[in-house]
């Protein structure tokens, strides 16, 4: 007892406390004081912030260090320095063969990659001009299409680097190829990075533009005022600069990192949340302007009612968007404190700005449908007016309210079996974890993808790396060519894999000598000559008899100059280049990486350096696919850790403002199955409609935070106007009245909310394509069937249980709320 009065007394003394700020912002002065401080602030920020888009940091694809893929990745950029960079491919086809002219345009780029003019970043070029014997792979079977491939220096996390090598790239070869047949792209890791930023640059503007301009047309047709529709732009305006100067300074200051991505969900969030909480105060405005003559006071009673809903919505949000934080990638961690401050700054508007310009406008706000105050506006609300609740409750959402009171087991049934069969469209659900398809356009890269997978093995876009690592007292790969080449053979027998390249096969096909005698040709090689050759030198193999160049030491220096680009510097590292022959960025391939693992811990064993022995060696891969197959098993446990913590943070909101265990544990279940739903639809849209290729792998995560966060928006503010009007009326006859009083509001809200959202479908990304659409789906459903139907019928059916274990405490009467919040 002595508990649940401490924590009663804690709680109002947070409801004081809003209520003496609320108060404060909305007085006779303080309104203009409000608004002073926030020009204040957003001058200052403006001044002395740095600006967002220069603190931007787009490489939100991390995993942790620890995993497999990165400590691979690690050892390979340690023992092979030239991979540092991500590699370009370029692609010159014509369809009616490669001409003499054709193979002169291409050597001109190959020169011009290889000379002083070439751009800063460019490192080792491997074309059939620099490396002659490397023609079988470079060019296709049919002669119609050739491959370079274009190792860059430039770190792969510094995209704008990438970016403008590969633009100077692409520029080379329109000029090479122009006024031709022959065509010429430049795809491959670098190119995806280099059209991803190209695609992403002005879309901040444009989805800004066009997310205003919607929230205008909507408020528009809601509020048919000149003026209303100006507060929320006016006011997510300013915000908006106070947020990115807060968050450029964060990012500044290595507190997290920001991502344009991330910066453009937040603009349309903004938007919608701003819009949500400013048509919840401009909705009870005009009631209570009806009730009292002095709009301090019609306000003050406003921000007494919707205030605490509001700090408890927005609360929700920001506390769903944080367990984002306990995500181990980096796609969701970095979203999180993006949005969470958004949010948090929103608040603080919410509950000041807007109050205080409704307030200063008053009813001339409302132009040219001014509400004016009604003495006896209030009649028929005092407690046991039961029997004339279809009076209080007009409009279409009152009579749908009235409905659902006479037929509450229906309604029940009746959403529940609707949002159940939408969400079967979740069986078969495939998720993407494909860089090529999280394009909406074609681009450069994936137009020379479509060109590799016709003419190449579909893998020879990013091939998957494994590394050897000889260990003991005989740890030189050139002491173990036998196994290395066993190795590379078990691997080749593997399904889907085109070709295995080694040192023993360089060029991806079986040696013709054997690794035995290849083995011992190099051994046989001077010391001098292998130096040479590391170093990049032409060797002086000497005269043999006659003068004449030795044939076999000539084919020992060729086979040693062919293998040093897989074996390390020490020669204790082997890097086996395994393409598949299917695209390595789709569901098959990363499933496949798994079983490469445990091949080659196998052949390992059988070859003799398994663990236990002399000279034994480890094992590990890296590449995208590889990097893939660690962010599907990452984003699993991200999944499975945040979604019961992002529940139970939304139920202990909830429990704290309704007071009730049994009210927030449905409410809970029914965001849930709005968000079943409204993935299963869309799933089902993307996939068999729109023949997709499946649901990028973020999406359900992305949409379940926002869909439960934003779905307790609503479901707050419904839930605290039951309250209210069960006190007065009871529940029975309360239900209806409430429904009326929100259903409005709600739909507007939800359809600005929704709106906004498919704002993002603007965007050139997939990802931010279907969270869009997701999003929107789920405030659709969330505002018509489960506000509207479902939770009002399970309400009405649990009756008093509603509130359990707490009470729905005595009634009152606006008589009463507006002597209690009466001005001095």
């Amino acid at each position: 007892m002595f508990a649940q009065t401490l924590w009663k007394e804690k709680f109002f003394m947070g409801t004081r406390a809003l209520h003496a700020l609320t108060d404060a912002a909305t007085s006779r002065w303080g309104k203009f004081v409000t608004i002073a401080l926030w020009l204040v602030a957003v001058a200052l920020f403006t001044v002395f912030a740095p600006q967002l888009a220069d603190v931007y940091n787009n490489n939100t694809q991390q995993i942790p260090s620890s995993d497999a893929s990165q400590v691979a990745q690690r050892l390979l950029l340690k023992e092979f320095p030239a991979s540092r960079g991500a590699p370009a491919i370029v692609v010159f086809t014509d369809a009616h063969g490669l001409s003499d002219a054709d193979r002169a345009r291409a050597r001109s780029v190959s020169d011009w990659l290889t000379s002083p003019a070439k751009p800063s970043g460019v490192g080792q070029v491997v074309s059939i001009f620099t490396v002659p014997q490397a023609a079988p792979q470079l060019v296709s079977q049919d002669g119609t299409t050739m491959t370079m491939i274009v190792q860059l220096t430039t770190a792969p996390t510094n995209g704008d680097a990438i970016s403008a090598v590969v633009t100077a790239m692409r520029a080379q070869v329109a000029t090479a190829t122009s006024g031709s047949g022959l065509q010429g792209y430049v795809t491959g890791p670098a190119g995806i990075v280099a059209d991803t930023i190209t695609v992403f640059k002005g879309t901040d503007v444009t989805l800004l533009l066009a997310t205003v301009g919607l929230v205008l047309v909507l408020l528009l047709v809601v509020y048919r005022s000149p003026l209303l529709p100006l507060l929320p732009i006016v006011a997510v305006g300013l915000v908006t600069l106070v947020a990115d100067a807060l968050l450029a300074l964060a990012a500044r200051g290595g507190l997290f990192s920001v991502s344009q991505q991330a910066s453009s969900i937040a603009t349309v969030l903004l938007f919608g949340a701003g819009t949500d909480y400013t048509i919840f105060i401009v909705s009870r405005y005009r009631e209570e302007l009806r009730r009292a003559e002095d709009k301090h006071l019609a306000m003050r009673t406003t921000m007494r009612a919707v205030g605490e809903a509001i700090t408890s919505s927005a609360a929700t949000v920001i506390l769903a968007l944080l367990t984002l934080l306990l995500a181990t990638i980096g796609l969701y961690s970095s979203l999180g404190p993006t949005l969470a401050v958004s949010v948090a700054v929103m608040l603080v508007a919410g509950l000041t700005l807007v109050p205080a310009l409704l307030t200063w406008l008053g009813r001339a706000a409302y132009w040219p449908f001014v509400p004016r105050y009604q003495p006896d506006y209030q009649a028929g609300d005092q407690p046991g007016a039961a029997a004339s609740a279809e009076a209080h409750a007009p409009g279409f959402w009152g009579r749908l309210g009235v409905w659902t009171a006479r037929h509450r087991v229906v309604a029940l049934v009746g959403s529940v079996a609707l949002l159940g069969v939408l969400a079967l469209g979740n069986l078969g659900i495939a998720r993407s974890y494909n860089f090529l398809t999280s394009f909406r356009a074609t681009t450069d890269a994936t137009a020379g993808y479509a060109v590799l997978q016709q003419r190449f093995p579909a893998g020879t876009l990013a091939p998957t790396t494994v590394l050897i690592q000889l260990h003991g007292v005989d740890a030189n790969a050139y002491h173990h060519f036998a196994q290395v080449d066993a190795i590379s053979a078990a691997l080749a027998r593997q399904p889907h894999v085109a070709e295995v390249q080694g040192p023993t096969r360089p060029l991806g096909q079986a040696p013709t000598t054997s690794p035995q005698a290849l083995q011992a040709q190099i051994a046989a090689l001077p010391d001098a000559i292998k130096q040479a050759i590391r170093a990049g030198q032409s060797p002086q193999p000497g005269g043999g008899p006659g003068g004449a160049p030795d044939p076999q030491l000539l084919a020992a220096i060729g086979a040693y100059a062919a293998s040093v680009q897989y074996v390390s510097a020490d020669s204790s590292t082997v890097q086996l280049s395994v393409i598949f022959d299917d695209d390595p960025y789709a569901l098959p391939a990363i499933n496949r990486i798994n079983g490469l693992r445990d091949t080659t811990t196998q052949a390992l064993a059988a070859n003799g350096l398994g663990a236990g022995v002399a000279t034994s060696a480890t094992a590990a891969l890296a590449g995208q696919t590889a990097q893939l197959a660690d962010t599907q098993a990452d984003d699993l446990r991200d999944t499975r850790l945040i979604v019961p913590t992002t529940l139970a943070l939304v139920g202990i909101v909830l429990f704290l403002l309704l007071r009730s265990l049994i009210a927030s544990l449905y409410l809970l279940a029914a965001v849930t199955l709005n968000f079943f739903a409204a993935i299963g639809v869309c799933s089902f849209i993307f996939q068999r409609v729109l023949g997709q290729d499946g649901v990028y792998y973020a999406i359900p995560l992305y949409t379940f935070i926002f869909l439960v966060a934003l779905g307790a928006d609503y479901t707050i503010f419904l839930m605290s106007r039951v309250r209210e009007e069960a006190r007065r009326r009871g529940l029975e006859a309360g239900m209806p009245v409430a429904v009326a009083h929100t259903g409005g509001v709600i739909t507007s809200a939800g359809l600005i909310l929704a709106g906004t959202f498919a704002v993002l479908t603007t965007t050139p990304l997939t990802l931010l394509y279907q969270f869009g659409v997701c999003v929107a789906v789920g405030v659709l459903l969330d505002t018509f069937i489960v506000r509207g139907l479902l939770i009002p019928s399970l309400a009405l059916l649990l009756g008093r249980w509603n509130w359990w274990p707490g009470k729905l405490g005595s009634p009152t009467t606006p008589g009463e709320e507006r002597q209690r919040t009466a001005l001095p």
